[in-house]
């Protein structure tokens, strides 16, 4: 009996060494991973990725030249193929409706695929969209362009944002992203004139996009030749850590109503700025009848006054970096929104000369609001619900969908013809969306709970 009971012994202990080597064994592989993985980050950071930091900074001029010409080319569009203007304003949105539906699959694709196959899809597929824009004259094909130019876009932004940490210095990271948003908006600032360029050239607008065409493919090109940091498939995430994520995702979703406040907010900032862009040239040539009254500088006056527009708000950001260290988020919302809605009522109340000056104005204005009511957002919760607040926020840039038709349909409404709509009824919509954003600066909390 004492024997048996020796053998069991033994053969107990000789398990629980066994369990407790395979345990040592797992810890040991994971540390190694882990070293090797600061080993290979240290490679990666010692090496110059000159030609890829170049790459990257022509995409973002890139995907804000695509994205934000949108505003000079829907009066063409409802001109030329005679829509209404909520509808010509629709095919505005299908881009930003491609943003909601697929930034979360994007991110699940470079997840497995990396970051270098990622961004060549998706600038493959912004070339096809904006070469099928340019090709193909028909207001069907032309929604249908747009929406895979949405899709393609996404696709680069979602795995640009990451490659910049990557391929920056530590020290320098923050400069390199500043710099880049800044290139972004000079591609979003630029489009508009490219359009009236091309006009003043006796070419018709659609030919914008066979020069988006050439630089998507030299885009796709420039991406294709650097050499990207290195991606190996390593267990970065436990079974654990993502059921967290799950878990707070859940959890911010049912039981703290507050995200959903500022996901609202979110919503209708990205959707009144692109709404009052896409409204600017409609408004000159409804109310003002700009063609009429300025001739052949009309084209110009609209175009221009939509890239100072996009100008504005580049600027805004940079100035607004600088009042951010000053003055509080939920103060600098509450200012900076009022001053835009002020804008906005001059805009509406004065000639073409006065809204010329007022609607890049609302630009500078409204700069700062998204990465302020992000910032609160996260300052409202826990640290460990940052990647699901992330997740959220970015899915309700989507308002950039809703707003400019919204717009649309109101002024055609209160008018009672789609011919000529009311745009000052119109515009009230975006006097809401600041009086939401407004209230939202006023109530939310500003340290971490």
């Amino acid at each position: 009996m004492i024997r048996f009971m020796a053998m069991s012994n033994t053969k107990q202990g000789s398990s629980a060494v066994a369990s407790k080597e395979a345990q040592d064994k797992k810890s040991s592989k994971k540390f190694l991973n882990e070293s090797q993985m600061k080993e290979v980050g240290k490679e990666e950071s010692s090496k110059d990725f000159t030609a890829l930091l170049a790459a990257v900074a022509f995409a973002y001029f890139s995907f804000g030249a695509i994205t934000n010409v949108a505003g000079a080319i829907i009066p063409k569009i409802r001109e030329t193929y005679s829509v209404s203007s909520s509808l010509s304003s629709f095919l505005a949105a299908t881009f930003f409706i491609a943003y909601g539906l697929t930034s979360v699959p994007w991110g699940m694709f470079m997840d497995k695929a990396g970051k270098k196959k990622t961004l060549l899809l998706s600038s493959a597929i912004t070339t096809l969209g904006v070469l099928l824009f340019a090709a193909i004259q028909s207001f069907g094909m032309n929604m249908f362009s747009m929406f895979l130019c949405g899709v393609g876009i996404t696709g680069v932004q979602v795995a640009l944002n990451p490659l910049v940490a990557e391929i920056s210095d530590p020290a320098k990271y923050s400069r390199n992203l500043t710099a880049f948003m800044v290139i972004n908006g000079a591609g979003s600032s630029l489009a508009p004139f490219l359009v009236t360029f091309l006009k003043d050239q006796g070419l018709h607008w659609s030919t914008t996009y066979w020069v988006f065409t050439a630089i998507a493919v030299v885009m796709l090109a420039a991406i294709a030749i650097p050499k990207f940091p290195s991606e190996q498939a390593t267990e970065t995430k436990e079974v654990e850590q993502v059921e967290d994520e799950t878990n707070y995702t859940f959890d911010l979703l049912t039981s703290k109503p507050l995200i959903y406040l500022y996901a609202a907010g979110i919503f209708l900032y990205v959707g009144v700025e692109v709404g009052v862009a896409n409204t600017i040239g409609f408004y000159f040539e409804d109310k003002f009848n700009i063609s009429a009254l300025a001739g052949a500088d009309a084209e110009a006056i609209k175009n221009s006054t939509i890239g100072l527009y996009w100008m504005g708000l580049l600027a805004g950001r940079l100035v607004g970096t600088a009042v951010l260290n000053k003055v509080s988020g939920k103060v600098a919302i509450r200012t900076y929104i009022a001053l835009a809605a002020g804008m906005l009522y001059l805009a509406m109340t004065g000639d073409f000369k006065q809204a010329q000056w007022a609607f890049p104005a609302i630009g500078f204005f409204i700069s700062i609001m998204f990465p302020t009511i992000y910032s609160l957002a996260t300052n409202s919760f826990p640290k460990e619900y940052n990647n699901a607040i992330s997740g959220i926020l970015c899915t309700a840039i989507i308002g950039g969908a809703a707003i400019g038709p919204v717009i649309a349909k109101v002024a055609e409404v209160f008018q009672g013809s789609a011919a000529v709509p009311n745009w000052d009824a119109g515009l009230v919509v975006a006097f809401a969306c600041y009086a939401y954003i407004f209230i939202l600066g006023q109530t939310a909390p500003e340290e971490q709970k």
